[in-house]
Protein backbone atom coordinates (compact mmCIF):
# COMPACT_ATOMS: atom_id res chain seq x y z
CA UNK A 1 0.00 0.00 0.00
CA UNK A 2 1.26 3.17 -1.23
CA UNK A 3 1.40 6.18 0.93
CA UNK A 4 0.74 9.91 -0.20
CA UNK A 5 2.84 12.35 -0.36
CA UNK A 6 2.00 15.78 -0.23
CA UNK A 7 4.06 18.48 -2.73
CA UNK A 8 4.10 21.44 -0.20
CA UNK A 9 4.05 19.18 2.89
CA UNK A 10 1.20 18.18 5.03
CA UNK A 11 -1.63 20.80 5.16
CA UNK A 12 -2.35 20.02 8.58
CA UNK A 13 0.82 20.64 10.03
CA UNK A 14 0.39 24.16 7.82
CA UNK A 15 -2.72 24.70 9.38
CA UNK A 16 -1.68 23.90 13.44
CA UNK A 17 1.46 26.80 12.48
CA UNK A 18 -0.77 29.63 11.92
CA UNK A 19 -3.56 29.01 14.58
CA UNK A 20 -0.31 28.67 16.63
CA UNK A 21 1.16 32.37 15.58
CA UNK A 22 0.14 35.21 18.72
CA UNK A 23 -2.26 37.22 16.49
CA UNK A 24 -4.37 33.82 16.28
CA UNK A 25 -4.64 33.50 20.09
CA UNK A 26 -5.32 37.42 21.08
CA UNK A 27 -1.75 38.22 22.60
CA UNK A 28 -1.30 41.46 21.31
CA UNK A 29 1.57 43.93 23.20
CA UNK A 30 -0.13 45.97 25.80
CA UNK A 31 -0.18 49.89 24.31
CA UNK A 32 2.23 52.29 26.22
CA UNK A 33 0.44 55.16 27.78
CA UNK A 34 1.54 58.64 27.35
CA UNK A 35 2.91 60.40 29.97
CA UNK A 36 -0.10 63.08 32.06
CA UNK A 37 -0.13 66.62 32.02
CA UNK A 38 1.31 66.80 35.25
CA UNK A 39 4.03 64.74 34.87
CA UNK A 40 5.58 66.88 31.48
CA UNK A 41 5.14 69.50 33.88
CA UNK A 42 7.18 68.47 36.36
CA UNK A 43 9.37 66.28 34.11
CA UNK A 44 9.99 70.32 32.64
CA UNK A 45 10.83 71.78 35.91
CA UNK A 46 13.42 69.13 36.74
CA UNK A 47 15.39 69.74 33.69
CA UNK A 48 14.95 73.55 34.43
CA UNK A 49 16.18 72.86 37.55
CA UNK A 50 18.68 70.72 36.26
CA UNK A 51 20.27 72.60 33.78
CA UNK A 52 20.37 75.51 36.05
CA UNK A 53 22.53 74.12 38.89
CA UNK A 54 24.31 72.10 36.33
CA UNK A 55 25.38 75.51 34.84
CA UNK A 56 25.88 77.10 37.98
CA UNK A 57 28.32 73.97 39.02
CA UNK A 58 30.10 74.40 35.71
CA UNK A 59 30.91 78.18 36.61
CA UNK A 60 31.56 77.44 40.28
CA UNK A 61 33.69 74.37 39.85
CA UNK A 62 32.98 71.13 41.29
CA UNK A 63 35.34 71.38 43.88
CA UNK A 64 33.87 75.11 45.05
CA UNK A 65 32.00 74.66 48.30
CA UNK A 66 30.62 78.09 47.38
CA UNK A 67 28.58 76.44 44.25
CA UNK A 68 27.31 73.36 46.91
CA UNK A 69 26.14 76.00 49.33
CA UNK A 70 24.54 78.72 46.45
CA UNK A 71 22.36 75.09 45.40
CA UNK A 72 21.73 74.55 48.80
CA UNK A 73 20.37 78.40 49.24
CA UNK A 74 18.57 77.95 45.86
CA UNK A 75 16.57 74.96 46.90
CA UNK A 76 15.72 76.70 50.43
CA UNK A 77 14.16 79.37 47.87
CA UNK A 78 12.26 77.41 46.06
CA UNK A 79 10.59 75.25 48.84
CA UNK A 80 10.24 78.95 50.83
CA UNK A 81 7.76 80.28 48.28
CA UNK A 82 6.09 77.09 47.28
CA UNK A 83 4.84 77.10 50.51
CA UNK A 84 4.09 80.37 50.85
CA UNK A 85 1.71 79.71 47.71
CA UNK A 86 0.27 77.16 48.82
CA UNK A 87 -0.53 79.01 52.46
CA UNK A 88 -1.79 81.67 50.00
CA UNK A 89 -4.41 80.19 48.08
CA UNK A 90 -5.72 78.61 50.84
CA UNK A 91 -6.71 81.56 53.41
CA UNK A 92 -7.22 83.61 49.88
CA UNK A 93 -11.06 82.59 50.38
CA UNK A 94 -10.95 83.72 53.84
CA UNK A 95 -9.38 86.61 53.45
CA UNK A 96 -11.68 87.95 50.96
CA UNK A 97 -15.01 86.48 53.36
CA UNK A 98 -13.51 88.73 55.71
CA UNK A 99 -13.27 91.57 53.65
CA UNK A 100 -16.77 91.56 52.17
CA UNK A 101 -17.32 91.18 55.53
CA UNK A 102 -16.02 94.31 57.13
CA UNK A 103 -16.90 96.52 53.46
CA UNK A 104 -20.55 95.48 54.48
CA UNK A 105 -20.40 96.35 57.85
CA UNK A 106 -18.67 99.92 56.59
CA UNK A 107 -21.57 100.38 54.16
CA UNK A 108 -24.48 99.78 56.42
CA UNK A 109 -25.38 102.85 58.55
CA UNK A 110 -25.30 103.10 62.43
CA UNK A 111 -28.64 102.48 63.68
CA UNK A 112 -30.25 103.77 66.75
CA UNK A 113 -33.16 102.79 69.05
CA UNK A 114 -35.41 105.78 67.56
CA UNK A 115 -34.56 104.69 63.57
CA UNK A 116 -35.85 101.47 64.28
CA UNK A 117 -38.47 102.34 66.33
CA UNK A 118 -39.71 104.71 63.07
CA UNK A 119 -38.70 101.70 61.12
CA UNK A 120 -41.59 99.67 63.05
CA UNK A 121 -44.10 101.85 62.80
CA UNK A 122 -44.03 102.33 59.12
CA UNK A 123 -43.93 98.89 58.54
CA UNK A 124 -46.87 98.09 61.07
CA UNK A 125 -48.78 101.00 58.92
CA UNK A 126 -48.23 98.68 56.26
CA UNK A 127 -49.17 95.63 58.13
CA UNK A 128 -45.76 93.79 57.86
CA UNK A 129 -46.35 92.47 61.10
CA UNK A 130 -43.14 90.62 61.24
CA UNK A 131 -40.87 93.16 59.98
CA UNK A 132 -42.60 95.62 62.27
CA UNK A 133 -41.64 93.29 65.20
CA UNK A 134 -38.62 92.11 64.21
CA UNK A 135 -37.74 96.47 63.81
CA UNK A 136 -39.21 96.53 67.51
CA UNK A 137 -36.82 94.05 68.95
CA UNK A 138 -33.93 95.21 67.77
CA UNK A 139 -34.85 98.34 69.16
CA UNK A 140 -35.33 97.18 72.17
CA UNK A 141 -31.78 95.59 72.48
CA UNK A 142 -30.07 99.06 71.34
CA UNK A 143 -32.46 100.67 74.10
CA UNK A 144 -30.45 98.09 77.17
CA UNK A 145 -27.20 99.52 75.57
CA UNK A 146 -27.88 102.94 74.95
CA UNK A 147 -29.84 103.06 78.64
CA UNK A 148 -26.34 101.68 79.83
CA UNK A 149 -28.27 98.34 80.92
CA UNK A 150 -26.81 95.55 79.16
CA UNK A 151 -24.14 95.91 76.10
CA UNK A 152 -25.33 95.43 72.79
CA UNK A 153 -24.15 92.23 70.82
CA UNK A 154 -25.70 92.30 67.21
CA UNK A 155 -25.82 88.30 68.11
CA UNK A 156 -27.39 88.33 70.68
CA UNK A 157 -31.35 87.26 70.58
CA UNK A 158 -34.21 88.70 73.33
CA UNK A 159 -34.18 85.49 75.10
CA UNK A 160 -30.69 85.87 76.09
CA UNK A 161 -31.10 89.43 77.12
CA UNK A 162 -33.73 88.45 79.46
CA UNK A 163 -31.99 85.70 81.24
CA UNK A 164 -28.77 88.21 81.94
CA UNK A 165 -31.48 91.51 83.02
CA UNK A 166 -33.86 89.38 85.37
CA UNK A 167 -36.58 92.51 84.74
CA UNK A 168 -39.61 91.74 85.35
CA UNK A 169 -41.24 94.59 82.27
CA UNK A 170 -38.16 92.83 80.01
CA UNK A 171 -39.67 89.54 80.76
CA UNK A 172 -43.31 90.47 79.64
CA UNK A 173 -41.81 92.03 76.49
CA UNK A 174 -39.50 88.77 75.61
CA UNK A 175 -42.67 86.88 75.88
CA UNK A 176 -44.32 87.85 73.11
CA UNK A 177 -41.08 88.91 71.19
CA UNK A 178 -39.90 85.41 70.67
CA UNK A 179 -43.00 83.63 69.31
CA UNK A 180 -43.50 87.13 67.25
CA UNK A 181 -40.24 86.44 65.43
CA UNK A 182 -39.81 82.63 65.42
CA UNK A 183 -43.47 81.10 65.37
CA UNK A 184 -45.29 80.37 62.23
CA UNK A 185 -48.18 83.08 62.10
CA UNK A 186 -46.99 84.78 64.99
CA UNK A 187 -46.53 88.00 63.94
CA UNK A 188 -49.98 89.87 64.13
CA UNK A 189 -51.42 93.07 64.93
CA UNK A 190 -52.57 92.12 68.33
CA UNK A 191 -49.15 90.64 69.55
CA UNK A 192 -47.73 93.82 67.45
CA UNK A 193 -49.71 96.02 69.90
CA UNK A 194 -48.47 93.92 73.03
CA UNK A 195 -44.56 94.12 72.20
CA UNK A 196 -45.12 97.93 72.04
CA UNK A 197 -47.57 98.12 75.46
CA UNK A 198 -44.28 96.01 76.78
CA UNK A 199 -41.44 98.29 75.20
CA UNK A 200 -43.06 101.28 76.53
CA UNK A 201 -43.53 99.54 80.03
CA UNK A 202 -39.84 98.76 80.09
CA UNK A 203 -38.31 102.10 78.97
CA UNK A 204 -40.88 104.24 79.64
CA UNK A 205 -41.27 105.54 75.74
CA UNK A 206 -43.99 104.88 73.49
CA UNK A 207 -43.00 102.68 70.68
Amino acid sequence: MSTFVWPNGDPRDVAHAIVGEPRFRGVTAPAASGPTLVERVLAWAGDRLHDLFGGIGRALGSSNALGGLLVLVLLLAIAVAVVWLIVRFVRLPGRRHRARKFATAALEPERTSAQLLAQARRAAAEERWHEAASALVRAALLALDETGRLRFDPARTAGEARRLLHDADFDAFEREATPALFADGAATPERFARLREAYARTFGTAA
